[in-house]
């Protein structure tokens, strides 16, 4: 796996994405002197630079500072990421590396969607997260989201709201059709405007979560070890109730209170602390 600059790969890490067995000791990493009139586009390009030379602590430090002043780019999600596998990588990793890791992945996938890169960095994290908890003996949990948020997160508000209006102007020719004298085009319009109007009734709820969806909930991942998810007050779920998020997982994350944010993973829902979850770029 390559460092990116502006899409292309730079010349290649030392040695591949391996983070299984033994890891070898942290090289003291070189601070990033980055001054606060400095554009994005030079941090970009000192980060790069300093993953190219695995500098990892130097490039963590100015690719979280790009994300601060909210630079958004694939490549510098993707090489964040990169930054944060080097660490781990070298065995100085720290609780929750892979997490940001897969965070930063699935950033630059919803940046970039189709990026092939990107999408195999982020299943070998997600595959290392988990044999990590079961070395630990902790369960592999595979959550999937509930069949509506699947059925709305199919498609875009937008390409709901275009399947709606052409329903609507189906609908209306429908109807038009319907009007004609005895003949084919009567018949076409009594299948073509019940039809319509079914898809209709159905296009716009789908409209309506979508736009619901995009208002209220941002894109989180997992960056702790582990979360078990809470009440809006704080406490502990009933055991009947508690879910331990695992790291790398992603989630969708609503309204905050406090220093809590309240999580959906799946079809479970609690709070969980605001730390323990990284957003992604809208």
């Amino acid at each position: 796996m390559e460092a990116r600059v502006n899409g292309r790969r730079t010349r290649p890490l030392a040695g591949a994405l391996l983070l299984a067995g033994s890891l070898a000791l942290a090289l003291p990493s070189s601070e990033v002197r980055a001054q606060p009139a400095e554009p994005p586009e030079a941090l970009f390009q000192e980060g790069t630079a300093a993953l190219g030379r695995g500098e990892y602590g130097a490039a963590i430090d100015t690719f979280e500072l790009l994300a601060d002043r909210g630079f958004v780019h694939p490549d510098a999600s993707y090489n964040r990421g990169l930054a944060y596998v080097t660490r781990v990588r070298e065995g100085a990793d720290r609780p929750g590396d892979l997490g940001r890791a897969a965070a930063a992945f699935e950033e630059a996938l919803r940046l970039r969607p189709g990026d092939a890169d990107a999408d195999h960095a982020l299943d070998l994290v997600r595959a290392e997260i988990t044999r990590r908890r079961s070395r630990r003996a902790t369960d592999a949990v595979d959550v999937r989201p509930t069949l509506g948020r699947v059925i709305v997160g199919l498609a875009s508000e937008r390409t709901w709201a275009a399947a709606a209006l052409l329903a609507s102007l189906l609908l209306a020719l429908g109807v038009v059709l319907r009007r004609r004298p005895a003949g084919p085009a009567h018949v076409a319009g009594s299948v073509l405007a019940p039809t319509a109007l079914v898809a209709l009734l159905a296009l716009v709820p789908l409209t309506y979560a979508a736009r619901h969806l995009r208002l209220t909930t941002r894109a989180g991942v997992v960056v702790v070890p582990e979360v078990r998810l809470l009440d809006e007050d704080g406490r502990a779920l009933p055991r009947a109730e508690q879910s331990a998020i695992p790291e790398g997982a992603s989630v969708e994350v609503g309204r905050r209170s406090g220093g809590l944010a309240e999580v959906r993973w799946g079809a479970t829902e609690g709070w969980a602390p605001v730390s323990s979850i990284r957003l992604l770029a809208p």
